[in-house]
C-alpha cells in the first residue's frame, strides 16, 4: 500500500473507530432495560424469551447474505443503517404500551445489529494491511466495547431517575450525533479495489469448520441469556436498573481489559484453549444460580466477559486461518449468521425454562450447555490442525 493510501485508510479507521463508539454508547445506554420494561407491562419469561429471539432473527440471516452479495456497495453507507434502525427502534418502543409491540419491534435492532458488527469488521479488514490489520482490529474492538462500557451505567442513572422511556429517549439523541460522522466516511482507495478484487472469489472447506461452528451457537445461546434474560434475573432479586446498568459496565470493562492480555494465553495449544474457555463459561452461570447478589453478578460477569474476549480471538483464528483473503467478508458474515441463530434460539429456550420450571434452573441449563462445550473442543482436532498451519 502507499504512503498516500496508507494515510487514507488510517484516517478513515480513526473516523470509524469513533463513529463506532458513539453508536455502541447509544445501543448499549438503552437495550439492557428494554426486558425490564416489558415485564412490567405484563411480559412473562416466555414472551421475554421470545423478545430475544425476534431481535436475533435478522441477525441470524443477514449477515453472511450481506458479507457474499454486497460486495462493490460503498459498505460506509451500508454502517449508515445502522443507527438509522436503532434511533426507529428506541422510538418505537418508547411509544408503545403493549408486549407484543414491543416483541415486534426487537426486528428493527436486529437489523441495525446486522449492520453495526458484520459491515463494521469487514470494512476494517478490506482498508488495512496484513501488517496492521491486527491493531485496526484491537482499535475497532476497543471502540465499540468502550461504547457499550459507559452506555449502560449512563442509561441506567437516567433510568432510575427519571424513567426507563428516559433512557430510551437518551439512546435515540446519542444515536442521532452519530449520524453526521457515519456520513463523513470516505471508503479509501484500497478498499474500493478489494470489493472489486471480491467478486472473484476463492473455495473455502466449511466441513473443517463445523466443529468452531457448533461451539459458536452454544456460546452464543449461553450470551443471549445472559443479556435478555439475566436483566429481568437482578431486577427480581431487588437490584435497581442503575445496578443492572453498572454490572454491564463492569462487563464490558472486563472485556475491555482482556483484550489487553489475550494473545498471550494458551496460543499454541488451542484444543485445550477451547477447553477452558467452556469450563470459564459454565462457572459464572453457576455463581448467579446459587448465590445472587450484587457483589457474585459482578465477579461472574467479569469472568464471563474475559473468558468471551479470548473465546472470540481464538475462535476467529481457527476460522480465518486457513481461508483465502478475498473469502473473509463470506466467512465473517457466516460466523455472525451463526452466532444469530443461538442467540435467537437461546433466550427462547432460557425464557421457557425460566417460565415452567424456574430462573434459577435456566442459569444452570446455561451451565451445562457451556461444559457442553468442551466435548466439541477435544473432538474438533483444532491441535492438529494448528501444529500443521
Amino acid at each position: 500500500m502507499s504512503e498516500p493510501a496508507s494515510k487514507e485508510s488510517a484516517a478513515f479507521l480513526r473516523l470509524l473507530s469513533v463513529s463506532t463508539f458513539v453508536i455502541g454508547l447509544g445501543i448499549s445506554s438503552g437495550i439492557y432495560f428494554v426486558p425490564i420494561q416489558a415485564e412490567i407491562l405484563g411480559a412473562s419469561y416466555i414472551e421475554i424469551g421470545v423478545l430475544g429471539f425476534v431481535r436475533a432473527l435478522p441477525y441470524a440471516f443477514l449477515p453472511a447474505l450481506v458479507g457474499h452479495f454486497l460486495a462493490g456497495v460503498n459498505k460506509a453507507r451500508l454502517y449508515l443503517i445502522s443507527p438509522i434502525m436503532a434511533i426507529i427502534f428506541y422510538t418505537v418502543v418508547s411509544l408503545v404500551k403493549s408486549v407484543p409491540a414491543i416483541i415486534a419491534a426487537q426486528l428493527l435492532i436486529g437489523l441495525a445489529f446486522v449492520f453495526y458488527w458484520p459491515v463494521g469488521e469487514t470494512m476494517v479488514a478490506a482498508s488495512s494491511t496484513v501488517q496492521n490489520r491486527v491493531r485496526a482490529f484491537a482499535l475497532y474492538s476497543i471502540s465499540w466495547n468502550a461504547g457499550y462500557l459507559l452506555g449502560p451505567s449512563i442509561g441506567g442513572y437516567v433510568a432510575e431517575n427519571f424513567g426507563i422511556y428516559a433512557a430510551f429517549w437518551l439512546s435515540i439523541i446519542i444515536l442521532a450525533a452519530a449520524i453526521p460522522m457515519v456520513l463523513s466516511l470516505k471508503q479509501p482507495t484500497v478498499l474500493e479495489q478489494k470489493d472489486l478484487d471480491e467478486k472473484g472469489g476463492g473455495k473455502i472447506s466449511l466441513r473443517k469448520l463445523v466443529p468452531f461452528y457448533s461451539m459458536l451457537v452454544i456460546q452464543s445461546m449461553v450470551y443471549a441469556t445472559l443479556l435478555v434474560i439475566f436483566p429481568n434475573y437482578a431486577w427480581n432479586f431487588g437490584i435497581s436498573e442503575f445496578y443492572v446498568g453498572t454490572i454491564f459496565t463492569v462487563f464490558s470493562i472486563a472485556r475491555l481489559l482482556s483484550f489487553l492480555v489475550v494473545g498471550k494465553m494458551f496460543r499454541s495449544q488451542p484444543r485445550f484453549a477451547f477447553t477452558m474457555t467452556s469450563v470459564f463459561f459454565a462457572i459464572p452461570m453457576l455463581l448467579i444460580a446459587y448465590f445472587p447478589s450484587l457483589v457474585v453478578f459482578y465477579i461472574a460477569v467479569a469472568m464471563y466477559a474475559a473468558t468471551l474476549s479470548y473465546f472470540t480471538s481464538l475462535l476467529f483464528n481457527a476460522l480465518t486461518r486457513n481461508v483465502p483473503a478475498e473469502r473473509y467478508g463470506f466467512v465473517v458474515g457466516l460466523y455472525e449468521g451463526i452466532f444469530g441463530f443461538g442467540f435467537a434460539f437461546g433466550p427462547l429456550l432460557a425464557g421457557y425454562v425460566s417460565e415452567t420450571v424456574g430462573l434459577r434452573e435456566s442459569f444452570l441449563l446455561q451451565a451445562v450447555m457451556a461444559a457442553a462445550m468442551s466435548c466439541v473442543a477435544i473432538a474438533s482436532g483444532a491441535e492438529k490442525r494448528s501444529n500443521k498451519g
